[in-house]
């Protein structure tokens, strides 16, 4: 069983949640790589990807229905919170 097949069955009914969780995920660590590639500005810390993912959660919840802006909000506060 894949390590997401796990979370949906833990958490049902959040699939778009995943989704945007993903993609948050995936655009910090591709703004990191280009940073390192192009500006020559090396990551530090792995807490910059989060703090980045947490920040592009809280901007595009608000391009999410009304109850999973909610979820969304809170799950980038959970995760900010858990990482500092």
């Amino acid at each position: 069983m894949t390590g997401l097949c796990m979370v949906i069955r833990f958490l049902p009914g959040f699939c778009d949640v995943y989704t945007v969780g993903l993609a948050a995920i995936c655009w910090a660590i591709w703004l990191a790589r280009n940073r390192a590639t192009f500006e020559k500005k090396w990551i530090n810390t792995p807490f910059k990807i989060v703090f980045t993912t947490c920040a592009f959660l809280k901007y595009w919840s608000g391009l999410q229905k009304p109850v999973t802006r909610e979820v969304v909000k809170k799950g980038a506060d959970m995760l900010k919170e858990n990482a500092s």
